[in-house]
């Protein structure tokens, strides 16, 4: 089995970002990721810790929006959401 690091995955999204626009970049991303947001959260962490270093690597601005966009395309799970906190607190015994 291999372990896919952030690094790679945010290479892979530089070189996505390189080749041009393209409808399936996301879900190539996610498929790479094994549907695991916290890997991708952690390559976009990797490559924007590097654009604090170098703030004119364009093309790892792009390979950050494509890597922020597959993020907001990803579900979000929530344990601290609002909606079931709210309902619980006023749960009768």
């Amino acid at each position: 089995m291999t372990t896919i690091t952030p690094e790679a995955i945010a290479s892979q999204a530089g070189e996505l970002a390189r080749s041009g626009p393209s409808g399936g970049a996301t879900e190539t991303l996610v498929e790479a990721a094994g549907g695991d947001r916290r890997l991708i959260e952690a390559a976009r962490d990797h490559v924007a810790s590097h654009l604090h270093n170098a703030v004119d690597d364009f093309e790892a601005t792009a390979a950050l929006t494509l890597l922020n966009r597959t993020l907001a395309s990803m579900p979000r799970h929530d344990p601290l959401d609002w909606r079931v906190r709210w309902t619980q607190r006023f749960r009768r015994p």
